[in-house]
């Protein structure tokens, strides 16, 4: 397989699937609350690194008809998704650790449990650094936002082993207590996915990228001024507008080839600027 976008989801699918039946099966079998809490996780897990594997894939069809500028969103689409699905996870888990704690009879857990909290501490660690460098390489909502559920694993389930040996010292209320922290850390690490995407959706755009864009746009022979830079977020690309201010004198044809010069040059060098309309005025013009 080629894509290496492609490959990181579903890598993240199958190990999701492979902890989620690894938790939810010993969770069941030594008695832990805290296991069980993110075995159901991990489940969630399944459903949000599927979704960004398909809307990875989506976003990769070309502009049509109805979608001019492409379907690059859709990978902000997934961001959000991700992060709502993460945040309904974390109340959940949350609510059932507390639901155990009133109960009272709490008993302590199965020595199972470590080893399963412990492997899943290693491999969502390994899972974390691969996902955020292909990620961050690729400028991806979707698997950024998968990382960081990935980086909400590692500490959950080293909540998890903490509260499990600790119940098994003598305190058993440590492992849903582990459960409700694990919860709660979660709901908190779905609100940065969810805002970022959000912004992404609402065409949100850094000044600071703009202004760097509009000293490349400068920086070509012939632009006496640039105007206007808008720049689109588009899921992991960019499309960029911009106004520059030419001699008026300049034929239609050298207006034409300067326009096209900026856009290269622009292009060549921001990172994931897929497009530049550029839109030419005389000088003399008010900008």
């Amino acid at each position: 397989m080629s894509d290496v976008g492609l490959r990181a989801n579903l890598v993240g699918v199958a190990v999701n699937v492979a902890l989620a039946i690894a938790k939810l099966t010993v969770g069941v079998v030594a008695g832990s609350q805290a296991l069980l809490a993110d075995g159901f996780n991990s489940a969630g897990d399944v459903v949000a690194t599927a979704v960004a594997a398909g809307a990875y894939r989506f976003a990769m069809e070309p502009a049509d008809e109805n979608h001019p500028y492409g379907h690059g969103n859709a990978e902000s689409v997934a961001g959000l998704m991700i992060g709502v699905v993460l945040f309904a996870t974390g109340v959940y888990i949350a609510l059932s650790g507390s639901i155990a704690l009133a109960a009272g009879s709490i008993e302590a857990p199965g020595a199972l449990a470590l080893p399963v909290a412990a492997a899943t501490i290693v491999t969502k660690e390994l899972l974390y650094r691969y996902t955020i460098r292909v990620g961050t390489q690729l400028n991806s909502p979707s698997l950024k936002a998968a990382a960081r559920d990935h980086r909400a694993d590692v500490l959950s389930a080293t909540a998890v082993l903490g509260g499990v040996a600790g119940a098994r010292m003598g305190l058993p209320w440590l492992d849903p207590v582990a459960a409700v922290v694990i919860g709660l850390y979660i709901a908190g690490m779905a609100l940065e996915p969810v805002r970022e995407n959000l912004g992404v959706l609402m065409d949100e755009s850094d000044p600071e990228q703009a202004e760097r864009i509009r000293l490349l746009a400068r920086e070509v022979e012939e632009v006496r001024e640039v105007s206007r830079v808008r720049v689109h977020p588009m899921g992991s690309y960019l499309v960029v507008d911009l106004e520059i201010f030419v001699d008026g004198s300049a034929s239609l044809f050298a207006a034409h080839e300067l326009a096209h010069e900026v856009e290269e040059h622009v292009k060549e060098r921001e990172p994931h600027v897929v497009d530049v309309s550029v839109h030419v005025n005389p000088t003399g013009l008010k900008p």
